[in-house]
């Protein structure tokens, strides 16, 4: 992992975020990110921009009620294929899920919740 993103798709989104808290204490060299339904287009940029710096990104998209519609540049960009990118489901995402499912190359993994998320990161 040579950075990491967090999209999340709450609509009630916070500044504190745990997961970034975590990633930031288990690997305190490697850049994050993070994004949400509310944020614009500029730094939605950032984040696409972000990606195509650091190849071996992982990106957890984090559940929740945000309309996927208002995140298109940064799930354009995802929904290409990397060989050195992976993404994580971090709860129930039916329509997210579809999208990946019908692209070949993208590497996911669906993950319940964050316990198990830090599971993954710690292995």
């Amino acid at each position: 992992m040579q950075a990491f993103l967090l999209l999340d798709l709450s609509e009630a989104g916070s500044f504190e975020q745990p997961i970034l808290a975590k990633v930031r204490q288990r690997f305190p060299a490697i850049p994050v990110f993070d994004v949400d339904t509310r944020s614009d287009a500029v730094l939605q940029q950032y984040a696409v921009r972000f990606l195509e710096e650091n190849p071996e990104t992982v990106v957890c998209v984090q559940a929740g009620e945000g309309e996927l519609s208002r995140l298109m540049p940064l799930l354009e960009e995802l929904l290409q294929p990397h060989a050195q990118r992976h993404i994580l489901l971090l709860g129930e995402q039916p329509r997210l899920l579809r999208m990946l499912q019908a692209r070949t190359g993208i590497a996911y993994t669906l993950l319940p919740d964050e316990e198990t998320l830090q599971q993954f990161l710690d292995s």
